[in-house]
Protein backbone atom coordinates (compact mmCIF):
# COMPACT_ATOMS: atom_id res chain seq x y z
CA UNK A 1 0.00 0.00 0.00
CA UNK A 2 1.37 3.39 -1.02
CA UNK A 3 1.29 6.54 1.09
CA UNK A 4 -1.20 8.07 -1.33
CA UNK A 5 -3.53 5.09 -0.78
CA UNK A 6 -3.39 5.63 2.97
CA UNK A 7 -4.09 9.35 2.58
CA UNK A 8 -6.99 8.65 0.22
CA UNK A 9 -8.43 6.16 2.70
CA UNK A 10 -8.37 8.55 5.66
CA UNK A 11 -9.18 11.76 3.78
CA UNK A 12 -12.99 11.48 4.12
CA UNK A 13 -12.64 11.01 7.88
CA UNK A 14 -10.27 13.96 8.09
CA UNK A 15 -12.68 16.18 6.17
CA UNK A 16 -15.54 15.11 8.41
CA UNK A 17 -13.49 15.88 11.52
CA UNK A 18 -12.50 19.27 10.11
CA UNK A 19 -16.15 20.09 9.37
CA UNK A 20 -17.09 19.13 12.92
CA UNK A 21 -14.22 21.20 14.33
CA UNK A 22 -15.26 24.23 12.27
CA UNK A 23 -18.86 23.90 13.43
CA UNK A 24 -17.74 23.64 17.06
CA UNK A 25 -15.52 26.72 16.72
CA UNK A 26 -18.46 28.69 15.32
CA UNK A 27 -20.71 27.49 18.16
CA UNK A 28 -18.13 28.42 20.79
CA UNK A 29 -17.60 31.87 19.26
CA UNK A 30 -21.35 32.51 19.38
CA UNK A 31 -21.55 31.26 22.96
CA UNK A 32 -18.62 33.49 23.90
CA UNK A 33 -20.29 36.51 22.29
CA UNK A 34 -23.50 35.78 24.20
CA UNK A 35 -21.67 35.39 27.51
CA UNK A 36 -19.66 38.55 26.89
CA UNK A 37 -22.86 40.50 26.21
CA UNK A 38 -24.46 39.11 29.38
CA UNK A 39 -21.33 39.98 31.40
CA UNK A 40 -21.26 43.52 30.04
CA UNK A 41 -24.96 43.98 30.78
CA UNK A 42 -24.43 42.81 34.36
CA UNK A 43 -21.51 45.20 34.73
CA UNK A 44 -23.58 48.09 33.38
CA UNK A 45 -26.36 47.24 35.80
CA UNK A 46 -23.86 47.13 38.68
CA UNK A 47 -22.34 50.45 37.64
CA UNK A 48 -25.79 52.04 37.41
CA UNK A 49 -26.83 50.74 40.82
CA UNK A 50 -23.57 51.80 42.47
CA UNK A 51 -23.52 55.18 40.78
CA UNK A 52 -26.78 56.16 42.52
CA UNK A 53 -25.14 55.49 45.90
CA UNK A 54 -21.81 57.22 45.27
CA UNK A 55 -20.84 60.44 43.50
CA UNK A 56 -19.13 58.61 40.60
CA UNK A 57 -21.04 57.99 37.39
CA UNK A 58 -21.39 54.55 35.79
CA UNK A 59 -18.68 55.22 33.21
CA UNK A 60 -16.18 56.20 35.90
CA UNK A 61 -16.98 53.08 37.93
CA UNK A 62 -16.45 50.87 34.87
CA UNK A 63 -13.19 52.68 34.14
CA UNK A 64 -12.02 52.17 37.73
CA UNK A 65 -12.66 48.43 37.38
CA UNK A 66 -10.95 48.44 33.96
CA UNK A 67 -14.16 47.12 32.40
CA UNK A 68 -14.95 47.80 28.76
CA UNK A 69 -18.70 47.26 29.08
CA UNK A 70 -19.36 50.78 27.76
CA UNK A 71 -17.84 50.65 24.30
CA UNK A 72 -16.51 54.00 23.13
CA UNK A 73 -17.55 53.40 19.51
CA UNK A 74 -21.22 53.43 20.53
CA UNK A 75 -21.69 49.66 20.13
CA UNK A 76 -22.51 48.09 23.46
Amino acid sequence: MKDTDIIAAIAPDAVSLMDKAIAEIKRLRQENATLTAERDEARRMYCGRVSRDVPLDAFEIAKNHEWDCFKEDGNE
